[in-house]
């Protein structure tokens, strides 16, 4: 049986990858991508092994490592306008 707490972590996951949205608004993109790093700290949490935990929250830190990326390079690109 799957402990309820992972069950809700993945379906709260589910759930925000569901949300990406279209090509375009790199704001939307970027809160997004912070989104689902919160999802991701959230599975991190209830995970039993510590492998998978760790690369939970690694993937966590990638997402929101790109999600500064994209709002900088946002950021750049609506300054040379």
């Amino acid at each position: 049986m799957v402990d309820p707490a992972l069950k809700d972590a993945l379906r709260l996951l589910r759930s925000v990858k569901s949300q990406k949205p279209s090509d375009g608004d790199f704001v939307e993109f970027a809160d997004w991508r912070e989104r689902i790093a919160g999802a991701l700290d959230a599975v991190a949490c209830v995970l039993s092994f510590e492998e998978d935990r760790d690369r939970a929250r690694a993937e966590a830190a990638a997402a929101r490592e790109q999600a500064a990326g994209v709002r900088r390079r946002g950021e750049i690109g609506v300054s040379q306008r």
